[in-house]
């Protein structure tokens, strides 16, 4: 699996938000992918069919992607001794991957997507791996982190930007990839991991769910308010990088954007699209009381590339704060912002 479908895996399941909310004991236990006992999610997600999680040659859609983990943490090891580990064979995993392959394609609600992205965590080895549990743990039952911030969200971020710079020019191998965090005395699957920890976060945050929710006997939590007067002309702006012949300077840049609910994929704002690439809206754009959210696939090999927007209302809706997100560095827009960019939003009025 390439370095670009790993990151999209993590990046999809993290930042899925819940689509409701319900009280959870930290303890809360992932429920097995059987079609007669989903996961949280699945039953959660409106059209969701869950006919798609239906074993394939005897392997169900939890152990084919724990499966896929064991062979992402080894490449060229023997995969012989994996899918024994797993009671399976070749003819069979390859059969179920293929199945769960145009399923993934086919499903509209990007539940399977998420769903693999969350037991493909779920398995996390390495130092950080009690932090891809709770990502999982956070997806599959639609509920809040249980851990403590792995390291300065600072310092995560200047990591981030190192590797956008350095992987470019590093080769695809796993272990040429552990090569390029090596100054940060962490792992590709490490960077992963503590990325897909951060994105979870911001996500529940923007959803006002970053802490646990207590359900009482006779009242279940409500979904936020939405507010699609929200909607309308938007100057975006953040801080970028220009370059020249003799020297390298911060400036801010800024966009005017029509920013609507019933807004489409080829009209996403501020998202880095390569002519012909087709990108398609995970669900409508969402103006809740207590943050807007946008996020967008495009098929750019593999799974695809990621793309989000999550920010934060001021001012009853007049001005926007928060974050885009993607998991590919593209090239050829000077004032394009790099991944994981903050940015500032003002409502100039409605839309021309």
């Amino acid at each position: 699996m390439s370095r670009s479908c790993i990151a999209v895996l993590f990046a999809i399941m993290a930042f899925s938000a819940p689509t409701m909310v319900l009280a959870q004991d930290a303890s809360a236990t992932i429920e097995n992918p059987s079609p007669t006992s989903p996961p949280k999610i699945a039953t959660l997600r409106e059209g969701f069919d869950l006919k798609m999680l239906e074993p394939v040659n005897g392997v169900d859609f939890r152990t084919y992607s724990h499966i896929t983990y064991a062979m992402f943490l080894d490449p060229d090891g023997d995969h012989e001794a994996i899918y024994q580990k797993f009671g399976t064979d070749k003819a069979s995993f390859d059969a179920a991957s293929a199945a769960y392959g145009e399923r993934m394609k086919l499903d509209t609600t990007f539940a399977m997507v998420e769903i693999f992205g969350a037991y493909f965590a779920e398995n996390a080895q390495g130092t950080y791996a009690a932090f891809g549990k709770d990502v999982a743990q956070s997806v599959l039952n639609q509920a809040p982190l249980t851990q403590n911030e792995p390291m300065p969200e600072e310092k995560f971020r200047e990591i981030q930007v190192y590797y956008a710079r350095k992987a470019s020019v590093a080769g695809t191998a796993l272990s040429e990839q552990d090569e390029v965090l090596k100054p940060y005395h962490i792992t590709f699957n490490d960077f992963n991991i503590l990325g897909a920890w951060f994105s979870r976060r911001l996500a529940l945050e923007t959803m006002d769910l970053s802490a646990p929710q207590v359900r009482s006997d006779t009242k279940a939590s409500t979904m936020p308010t939405e507010r699609p007067e929200w909607g309308g002309l938007w100057r975006f702006t953040w801080k970028t990088l220009q370059r020249t012949e003799t020297e390298m300077k911060v400036v801010e840049a800024s966009r005017d954007i029509c920013v609507k609910d019933d807004m489409t994929a080829e009209t996403l704002p501020l998202m880095p699209k390569p002519s012909g690439v087709k990108c398609v809206l995970i669900d409508k754009v969402h103006f809740y009381d207590s943050g807007v959210q946008m996020r967008a696939e495009c098929d750019l090999g593999g799974i695809g590339a990621f793309w989000g927007m999550y920010l934060q209302p001021e001012h009853d809706g007049e001005s926007f704060t928060g974050q885009i997100s993607y998991n590919e560095t593209y090239e050829g827009d000077t004032d394009m912002p790099q991944p994981m960019t903050d940015v500032a939003v003002k409502r100039m009025g409605e839309c021309q």
